[in-house]
């Protein structure tokens, strides 16, 4: 999926997209255009005013969900193939 400009600075759809996916196969792709959407937007915040009602706060936030959840993919990833050896 390309991401236009509005997808961007859409970053919650995104970001809940990444978050409710159930297909781990697509996850990475969902969590890769969230980190971009966040980091775009984060550098339109800090380029214009400091009065930005807490959003830089939240795109913090949403950065480290989406690391927790990618770290969550990988380990989950790792026990599978392990398993698949072992078993």
């Amino acid at each position: 999926m390309r991401e236009t400009a509005e997808d961007l600075r859409n970053w919650r759809r995104l970001y809940k997209a990444a978050l409710f996916e159930t297909d781990t196969s697509k996850l990475p792709g969902r969590i890769e255009e969230a980190r971009k959407a966040l980091v775009v937007r984060s550098r339109e915040l800090f380029k214009s005013s400091p009065d930005y009602d807490g959003e830089t706060e939240a795109i913090e936030n949403a950065l480290y969900a989406l690391q927790a959840l990618e770290n969550c993919l990988r380990s989950n990833t790792r026990d599978r193939r392990h398993a698949a050896r072992a078993g």
